[in-house]
């Protein structure tokens, strides 16, 4: 259990290490070329709310979490706190949020002020974690936001003991993106299923580069719920893909990676129209040399 310190104020992320991007709230927007002003000017803090969310809606994560936005005026701080722009949080990118906030930051002290802000983080549906992300992050993310709807955890050095601790604190979980290494184990596998026998959405991070019959079948027992299913490794049989297609009854959405074309054969193709969506990459032959065992 990871105790919680008491953070700064919550806005102290807010505000920026570097000049503002915009004026302060005293600034009239307006013609200013030549020294000439608009009779159309108007002042930051009389924009539009719906305006200041869709200007907002185009920054990423990193730019809301450090660019001083809440603090130009309350108009502003009200506008970042809207909760589509808290859905999903992306820190799937994590050397960019430490470039933008001027130095490098904890992980527990952003998640905490981004919580603390955000009202509790009731809005927050989704959370990408970077490769470098810790199983303590991992146990982090789970005990702050137990209602999270989906979660992409690319580090395949997870502690076991930790994935299971932060399994066990979600309970609506319905969509995962997991390096396979982490379900590699039976004892995981188990402990999925009975924690979230209707997973909907898995996407599996390459492992081991290969992903043959037995893999499909693991897959298939263990997670029959699914509608969408990501599979981007590229060697992928013939066998384990009609696998998929007749054990998964439910399955709408399937996205996978190959080398040949003809892994995808004429009784692939039949199987595979009753989805609503299927996807193939080609990868490429010099790709295909570093991924085979």
């Amino acid at each position: 259990m990871i105790a919680n310190s008491q953070s700064p104020h919550p806005l102290e992320m807010y505000r920026p290490i570097t000049p503002p991007l915009y004026p302060k709230a005293k600034a009239t927007i307006g013609a200013t070329v030549a020294g000439t002003s608009s009779r159309f000017a108007r002042r930051w803090e009389d924009l539009n709310n719906d305006l200041l969310i869709s200007i907002l809606l185009k920054l990423g994560p990193a730019e809301l979490i450090a660019g001083g936005f809440s603090s130009v005026c309350s108009s502003w701080r009200a506008a970042a706190r809207d909760a589509s722009l808290w859905r999903i949080l992306d820190l799937s990118d994590w050397g960019v949020v430490n470039r933008r906030i001027g130095a490098p930051i904890a992980f527990h002290r952003v998640l905490g002020r981004v919580i603390a802000f955000t009202r509790g983080g009731n809005f927050i549906e989704e959370v990408h974690l970077s490769p470098y992300s810790s199983g303590l992050d991992l146990i982090l993310i789970s005990e702050r936001l137990p209602n999270l709807l989906y979660l992409s955890l690319p580090n395949p050095n997870i502690i076991e003991n930790d994935f299971f601790m932060a399994l066990s604190n979600f309970k609506s979980l319905r969509g995962i993106s997991v390096n396979r290494n982490l379900l590699a184990s039976f004892g995981v596998l188990f402990h999925f299923n009975e924690l979230f026998p209707n997973l909907e959405q898995l996407k599996l991070f390459p492992g081991k580069a290969c992903f043959c019959n037995v893999d499909a079948i693991t897959l298939s027992h263990f997670f029959p719920n699914l509608r969408k299913l990501e599979i981007p490794m590229p060697l992928l049989s013939t066998k384990a893909l009609s696998t998929l297609l007749d054990s998964l009854k439910i399955l709408e959405y399937l996205d996978i990676s190959v080398y040949d074309e003809s892994v995808i054969t004429v009784q692939i193709t039949e199987k595979a129209s009753r989805l609503k969506a299927f996807v193939l990459h080609l990868c490429s032959e010099s790709r295909k040399s570093m991924d085979r065992p």
